[in-house]
Parts: structure tokens; sequence; C-alpha cells
């Protein structure tokens, strides 16, 4: 029953792959023989079979072999795809990736945190242990070194590419499908473009409602759409040219190559746009749903609706400009003609869909390696943790795709712009994936380099193909690419400065305070001496914790019933007072709490600003399970900081589907399981942390780390060794330096923190004994 169970939930998950992924797949036949002939307006017998042919290796290569037997197999991480799900299996294996950054890896990993270990990730600087065992070769420290940045940088590169397609295959699907109006009433001509803005918006404004709930909605017609496409493919084949199946023989392909030349790639690619999105879009359904979706149901649709295309092409060569809706059966304007109409138009707005999905999964990895700013993402299905809403890039995307709608004005001029960005995309996954079967997987190295002989050859043809549209548009997808990948990569290179940042200045417990596992180590380490130098004297070490003890540099923070801690301070020892204060300060830093032996930066500026520090005093992390829910008595682990008394670290977890706030009933039973509350409780003569009236008895103080970041100013002393040629030739570079990070990255990664802290904060800041501080430094970068 288990497995019969399993096996109907894999079924539904293929079927509401159908809706979500396959629209831009199922509306090709809208317009590939349009653009393949556009400069011819009676393709021959031998151009419709060999063009046909090559539509069906093509496709079948690409789209089944290529990205549905091998991508889908070796290509996901942690259930996401996309280039930096192959990116993070890279470095996860070969131990390289953002510093400060911990890369999603294996299912073990994620059943860990599920299982509430979330503190065993304080000491882990790496999600999973490397796949390479004792006995193999780890590639050299130059060869990682390489594969570091330029595994990177095509990550970013494929991510910006899927970008500006995520502008072209909305506008070129709608804008084909309204077209369809014009054949049938000419008059409407005019009208196609602003009817296509309404559609896309009202498209993007549905996004909220899940691809879950989108699915249920969209499976239906577009799986009634590719049923029609088969039967409209068949009766086309058997009415008009039932030989055209001959064009299955891969020498009709050749032929048309031979006399055509490689740009006829550039038309022909487009059977095959969708398959980036395909594979972006993994996480939202799995691997396994979506091959069965492809392989039994959606491929043998569209194959047989080309046939009946190409068999109508033979009949009626003069039909080739719009030769989707003439070779409908039946006549234009009658019933089913219309109906087709108001399929084709439902099935190109849902194709729009897959690649919105997939812009969310990649931006949704992007955040999660700190390579983008921290949007804030909404999870809409319990059940699939990769259903995902992201409300600020659905509406920039959303502004962005109507601009280029209303700029490109029909599909005509879309096509002819289309594609280039999307074969550039395939060679990178080409790339990765090759990389991925040596180093990951292991693979005897004759297997990738046949697969980027193989893929990689076909790859670089259609991009040769495709460079002769950079004149008549590419270059506008080319552009809004290069925009992206720029923007992608400031973000990280300022993301790697500030992290650097944190790491030079960290502090580690022992280095801040006198604690008592700094007294330990001192005595262990004078015992010996004294042992080792002193053995022959007779000494017995029976006064070594005296002698320790009497040592003026050395204490313990146990002195005057814990009413100060011993600081360090410059070399010096001082003594801060402990006020009679609970303090939780809420962490954003990338390295505050990788090691249970490190605070932040900031605490250090903290105390000297205040010269007191609270007699309890919480670190509280943030994090995103991967449960929906998490119940709030379970919500939080407590950690005591070792040598500090009155000091802990705290992660307050919070199930993706909904935000766990800190609330009184949740900040009660936290400090209700610190020992040290009892004191507290004492000194404000009160039973409990609350009243009856549920304000707190307790003083308690919110600190919010806020850091002002800026361009770090150059040295005077570097400055004066440069000649004046090399200052001069510098100070382009100086000033844009201090604009973008002043004036972008700042504001970019304020806004990005406070998204990260919000659900953290207390219902209302005025309750009495609560105080909310926003405390920060500058920082230099």
């Amino acid at each position: 029953m288990q497995r019969l169970g399993n096996g109907l939930a894999v079924l539904k998950m293929a079927y509401g792959s159908v809706g979500a992924i396959y629209g831009d797949l199922g509306t090709s036949p809208l317009y590939v023989f349009s653009t393949i002939f556009s400069s011819n307006s009676n393709p021959t017998h031998k151009e419709v079979y060999g063009s046909m042919s090559c539509i069906f290796w093509l496709f079948t290569g690409v789209v089944i072999f290529k990205y549905a037997l091998i991508v889908l197999i070796f290509g996901p991480n942690d259930n996401e795809g996309g280039q930096i799900a192959i990116y993070s299996k890279i470095a996860r294996t070969l131990k390289f990736g953002p510093k400060g950054v911990k890369i999603p890896g294996s299912r073990e990993y994620a059943q860990e945190l599920a299982d509430n270990d979330d503190l065993l990730s304080l000491t882990r600087t790496n999600t999973n242990a490397s796949n390479y065992s004792h006995g193999d070769s780890m590639p050299s420290q130059r060869i990682k070194s390489f594969l570091s940045k330029f595994t990177l940088a095509l990550c970013f590169l494929g991510c910006s590419l899927v970008f500006s397609d995520g502008l072209l295959t909305p506008t070129t699907s709608v804008l084909s499908a309204i077209s369809g109006i014009a054949v049938a009433v000419p008059s409407f001509e005019d009208k196609v473009m602003p009817v296509s803005c309404a559609v896309l918006i009202i498209l993007f404004l549905s996004q909220r409602f899940g691809s879950g709930k989108l699915s249920l909605l969209f499976s239906p017609i577009v799986t009634v759409w590719l049923i029609c496409l088969f039967v409209n493919g068949v009766i086309c084949v058997a009415k008009f040219h039932p030989k055209i199946m001959k064009a299955l023989n891969p020498y009709y392909a050749v032929q048309f190559l031979k006399d055509h030349g490689v740009d006829s790639f550039s038309s022909m690619m487009l059977c095959v746009t969708g398959c980036e999105a395909m594979f972006a879009d993994v996480s939202h359904f799995g691997p396994l749903p979506i091959q069965l979706a492809l392989c039994c149901f959606v491929y043998p649709c569209l194959m047989m609706c080309y046939f009946g295309q190409a068999a109508y092409l033979i009949k009626h060569p003069s039909g080739v400009s719009n030769v989707f809706y003439l070779s409908i059966p039946g006549h234009n304007g009658d019933a089913y003609y219309w109906f087709m109409f108001v399929m084709a138009t439902l099935a190109t707005i849902i194709a729009s869909q897959a690649l919105i999905l997939g812009v969310f999964s990649i931006l949704i990895q992007l955040i999660t390696l700190d390579c983008f700013p921290r949007l804030k993402a909404i999870y809409t299905s319990e059940k699939h943790r990769g259903q995902i809403f992201i409300p600020v890039a659905n509406w920039v995307l959303m502004v962005c795709v109507v601009l280029t709608t209303v700029g490109f004005k029909n599909s005509n001029n879309v096509t002819a712009a289309y594609g280039l960005g999307i074969s550039i995309d395939f060679i990178l996954t080409t790339t990765l994936i090759t990389i991925c079967m040596r180093y990951v997987y292991r693979i005897n190295v004759i297997i990738p380099i046949v697969f980027m002989l193989g893929f990689g050859t076909l790859d670089a043809l259609l991009i040769i193909s495709g460079l002769r549209k950079v004149p008549n548009g590419a270059w506008f997808p080319l552009a809004m690419a290069g925009i992206s990948f720029m923007f992608i990569s400031f973000w990280r290179w300022c993301r790697s400065l500030k992290v650097n940042y944190d790491i030079s200045f960290k502090k580690s417990v022992d280095e801040l305070f006198v604690s008592s596992s700094t007294v330990k180590a001192i005595k262990e380490a004078v015992v010996v001496n004294l042992n080792s130098e002193n053995s022959k004297k007779g000494y017995d070490g029976a006064n070594d914790e005296e002698s320790v003890a009497s040592d003026p540099d050395i204490g313990t923070s146990g002195d005057q019933d814990n009413q100060f801690l011993e600081m360090k301070y410059y070399g010096n020892i001082i003594k801060i007072p402990r006020n009679n204060h609970v303090g939780i300060m809420y962490c954003t830093s990338s390295t505050t709490l990788t090691n249970r032996s490190y605070l932040p930066h900031l605490f250090e500026h903290l105390i000297h600003s205040f010269n007191s520090v609270p007699k309890i005093f919480i670190l509280i992390e943030p994090r995103v399970s991967t449960l929906p829910f998490i119940e709030e008595e379970d919500s939080y682990r407590l950690q005591e900081i070792a040598g500090v008394p009155g000091f802990y670290r705290c992660i307050v977890r919070s199930g993706f589907m909904r935000q766990t706030l800190l609330t009184k009933k949740l900040l009660r039973s936290l400090l209700l399981s610190i020992s040290e509350i009892e004191e507290l409780q004492n000194v404000y003569g009160t039973n409990d942390v609350m009243d009856d009236s549920n304000h707190f008895t307790i003083p308690v103080v919110h600190l919010f780390e806020r850091d002002y970041v800026s361009s770090k100013e150059f040295d005077s002393e570097d400055v004066e060794e440069e000649s004046r040629a090399m200052r001069i030739a510098k100070l382009p570079w100086k000033v844009l330096r201090r604009w973008l990070i002043n004036y972008l990255f700042a504001p970019l990664n304020g806004i990005s923190n406070n998204s990260t802290m919000d659900f953290l904060l207390p219902h209302k800041n005025e309750e009495r004994n609560q105080e909310i501080l926003y405390v920060g430094n500058r920082i230099s970068i």
C-alpha cells in the first residue's frame, strides 16, 4: 500500500508539473515553422522534410537525452535545480565556495536540521563531507583555485541568462497567441500589444497563490492543450501527407543543414526553449515526476503536432507565415478554431509560469549562498519547501516584462531576438555538468569528455547560428544578462569584503574575557612548566593552583558575587560592572555563530560604550527550518557559552510556512530555562518574569545589529608611494568604488538585514521593561 501511495503521489506531481513547467515547450509550435521559413514564402518538400527532421532530432537530443536523462539526474542539489545547484555540488565536494557561507548539501543534512539538531551546525564550516574517500586523489590546489572562480562565474552568468530569458519568454508566447485573433479578425492587429500586456499583468498578480495552487488550475488547461495538439497533428498527417513520418530519418536533417548551413539552427532551436526553466523548476516537483511527464506525455504530443504542421506545409506551402492556426482542422473562424485560440492564449500565459518559477528558484539559491540581497520569500506549500513566492522579484519582473512587450510590439520582433541567450545557457550547463561528473561523481574521465564534445559542440553551433540575430535584437537579452551578471558579481564582491572584515575583527571568548577556560589553560601550562623545570628540586606541584591564583594577570569572573566581569583590553584586565538586566542581541553578521568560541565584533564596542554588561546576555540567531511548522515551545535551542557565566547562544527556528515571532510567551519560556534568572527574580522581588498583566517584571533590552557600511579610504602612505600618473589612472576606479559601496551596496545591505530580523521584533516595543536599541559601528570595506 505504501508503494502504491508513493506511486500515486509521483503521478500527481507529474500531472502538476505539466501545468507549471511545460507551458514553454508546449507553446513552441505556435512560432517554430514560421520562424524557420520567415524569409521563404513557399518552402519546398525537401526543405519541409529537412526542417521537420532537424526539429525531431534536436528536441530528442537536447530535451530528452541531455536534460531529462542526464542533467536532471546529475544536476540537482538538495532537490534544487539550475546552474547554481550544480555549482553547490562541486563547491561542497571540493571544499570551496563563498567564504562564510554554508552550502546546502545532502538529504542527510536536511534531515539533520529537521531532527532539531541545529546546535551541531554552530561548529560546522561545511554542510557535508567531501565525497572523496581516502583512496581518491583530490585535484591540486591550483586546479581547485581555478575551478572555484571559473564555476562561480559560470554560475552567475547562467543565472543572469535565465533572468534575461524570463523577459523574452512571456513576451514571445503571449504575443504569438494573441496575434491569432488578427488571423480571423484583421482589424484587431493594433490591439495585440495592449491586450498582451493586460494578460501578462494578470499572470504576475496570480503568482501570490503559489505554484501548487496554480498548477491545479493550469495542469488541466495544458493537458487539454497538448491533447489537442496531438489530435490536430494526427488529423493533419492523415489528411495531408502521411509520408511525412519519413522525416524521422536523420538523413533529411543532414541534407537540410548541408543546404542551409549552420545559421538555420538559430530558428530551429526555438523548439527546445524551456529546458533551462524545466531544470530550474525541479525543486517544485522533483526530477522523477518531471521526467515521467516529459517522456510519456509531452514529448509524443509535441512531436505529432510538428509532424502535422509539416504535413500541412507539404500541401499548402504558402501558409507558412501562420501555419499553426491555418493547420487547425475545420475552417478559420469556426467554433473549434476559437476554442484552439482560447487554449493557445491560456497555454502561452501558462508558458510564462515556468520562467517565473525558475527565477524564484534561482533567486532563493543565490540568497542562500549570500550572492544576492536577502529578499523576503513566502513559502506557499506545506509539503514542498521548493514552492515559493518572492514578492519583490515578482513585481520587478512584471514591470520589466511589460516594458519589453511594449518595446518589441509583435511576436516576429521578439523571435528575431530570441534564442542566443538560451544557447549560451545550454553550453554553461554542459560545462558545469561535465565538471560535476568528473569531480563530484568521479566518473571515468572519458565519459565527461564525450559528453562535453557531443553536447558542447551542438551548443556551440547553436551559439554561432544565434550570433547573426545580434543586430536584429539579440543584443537585448545579452545586455540584460550583462547587467544582471555585474550586479550579482558586485554584490558577492562587497559581501566578501564585509565577511573578510568580520573575520579579521572577530574575537573569541578567551580573547575578550578572563574566563574559567582561560584560567584552566594557564594552570595546566604552569603545572607543566613547574614539573619540567623544577622536578630535580623536589617540587611536586602541590602549590601550583595557589601560584596561579596569586598571579595578578589571572583572574576569574566569580569575584564579588559575579557583580563584575573581567575583560581584556589592550593587554590589561578591566572589571566591567554587571547590571541586573537581561540583554538580547540579534546577530546578522556572517561569522557570529559559525563557531561557538567567537562573539560578534560589535560586542566589544557595545561593552566599552555602555561600560556595563547585563547579568544575562543572550545571542540570538534566526533560522528557517526544513519543517513547515514548528511549535512555539520547540522553536528555540539554548546553549551556554563556556567560561562566561550568564552568557548564552540561542537559535530561534521558524517553520518555513510560519515565521516565529519573539512573543512574550516565547521570551518568558526562554528566560525561565536559564538558571541565573532566579537571582534577578530575587533582586526584583518577584516569583516570575511576568506579572498578571503580562508585563515583564525584569528589564529586558533588545539589541539589533545595524552596522554602517562605507567605502574604505585609501592609506595616505600607499598613495604617496605611487606616482602621479598612477594616482590619476586609479582615480576613476576609486570614485566608482566609493559610489557603488556607499550608495548602492550599503542601502541594499541595510534593507537585506532588516528583512531577516523583522520577524524577531517583539509585538509592542513600548511595553514596560522592554527597550529596543539599534547598535552598530562604521565598517569600512
